[in-house]
């Protein structure tokens, strides 16, 4: 890359294409390293304090992306004039400029998610996703073997001998040149290198049937609940997508001994049970989406549980209690609702899913579910509930998330 292009006034027309095309793969290079940032769980644990700055930072590196390509545009008839006999040249125009504007566009509305219903943002993300995959491996390939070193590689050194002499070509002698060897090796290794990432996000849109959902021995608890045969089957249908599972920290790995459910502070009754007790408790049966401020979502989730209004008023709610404190099992993530809002009736304190107990990852045994907000509210391994007077700033709120959490109605 010559870097003293960005420095220079009245280049000709071939030196400012080169000026944006290395403008644009500075900025598609920073978009990608910040993407897959956040697309890392293990970021996401070790930094959250930094992920939303990282998340802004990577919006508006989409956004100044947009300049080159207005600056292209104008140029872009009398570019693909020049490329009218070089095919490939063409197609790789094609390609990239495709990718670029599926980028864009639908950042844009994963970006702006909260004016949009969120099947919207599941297509969107679907499409973000798709153009990352494709387009991050065939950057990097393109980059490699555009490179100056590569293509000096490529030539290698050949005899005045080799080279006067004639060259049969046929089936027993094809033409394989060490140029052509190096794309396939490059291409091969940075195939590998993406697969196992690649097969992690394209599972996730798989038809799994229930079978992720279902109770494995990480969390040691028994009894095991009976479902109620709205649960099993399920009658939701089954739950439509998958879950992407995050935590900030480790999973907890949570037993009869270290598992209980508290419910304490401006209640008339404090309330404590453990497992056997909690399995004992009447529970109900609903239908209803799950959806995460990331963009995506799983539709027609059977749960069964107790919903969070009964809970409370079996404990009594003293006059000042005004907020409702959440507490997860991990001993670090909290969050809050209002009491107001803490008294829908699909707030619900679950334990099945499609008739199957939640497991580890999913914040099994016990979590939080309100389907009316994004899932940073749902605290996952629930094992306290306090009423309180004062407002508390949840986990994610408290490093840069909205307290607005509601989803857009569809």
């Amino acid at each position: 890359m010559n870097y003293r292009l960005f420095f220079q006034r009245k280049l000709n027309f071939g030196k400012r294409l080169i000026r944006l095309h290395h403008s644009n793969a500075i900025l598609f290079l920073v978009l990608s390293v910040t993407g897959f940032i956040l697309f890392s769980s293990s970021f996401r644990s070790i930094f959250p304090s930094v992920r939303v700055w990282i998340r802004d930072l990577h919006i508006w590196i989409g956004v100044i992306l947009c300049l080159p390509l207005m600056f292209y545009l104008p140029k872009m008839k009398k570019h693909l004039k020049t490329l009218q006999k070089k095919e490939n040249n063409r197609r790789n125009l094609y390609l990239i400029f495709t990718i670029l504007i599926l980028l864009i566009a639908s950042g844009f509305l994963l970006t702006f998610h909260r004016q949009f219903p969120p099947y919207i943002s599941s297509w969107s993300l679907f499409v973000h996703d798709i153009a990352t995959w494709i387009g991050a491996p065939y950057a990097i390939f393109h980059s490699i073997t555009r490179s100056k070193w590569f293509n000096r590689l490529g030539e290698g050194k050949q005899s005045e001998k080799s080279l006067q002499e004639p060259i049969i070509i046929d089936d027993r002698n094809p033409i394989y040149k060490r140029r052509t060897f190096l794309k396939v090796l490059s291409g091969s290794l940075i195939a590998i290198t993406f697969f196992p990432t690649y097969t992690k996000w394209i599972r996730s849109y798989l038809p799994t049937n229930g079978e992720t959902e279902a109770f494995t021995d990480d969390n040691q608890l028994k009894p095991l609940p009976d479902p109620d045969p709205n649960s099993s089957p399920p009658i939701g249908g089954g739950k439509k997508g998958d879950f992407r599972y995050y935590t900030v920290t480790e999973v907890p790995k949570l037993t009869n001994e270290n598992w209980n459910l508290t419910i304490d502070g401006l209640v008339e009754q404090k309330k404590h049970y453990n497992w056997s007790e909690f399995v004992q408790l009447q529970r109900d049966v609903q239908v209803s989406d799950f959806h995460c401020v990331t963009g995506w979502s799983v539709y027609d989730i059977t749960w069964e549980g107790i919903p969070l209004k009964k809970l409370l008023e079996n404990s009594g709610i003293k006059k000042e209690a005004k907020y409702v404190k959440f507490y997860s099992a991990d001993g670090v993530y909290t969050d809050t609702l209002s009491l107001k809002q803490a008294m829908d009736k699909d707030i619900m304190v679950a334990m099945l899913l499609d008739g199957k107990l939640i497991n580890q990852q999913n914040g099994g045994p016990v979590r939080l579910i309100v389907p009316k907000m994004y899932a940073y509210k749902s605290v996952k391994w629930l094992n306290r509930i306090e009423l309180i007077k004062d407002k508390h700033i949840g986990y994610w709120e408290e490093r840069g998330y909205s307290e607005n959490a509601w989803v857009e109605k569809t």
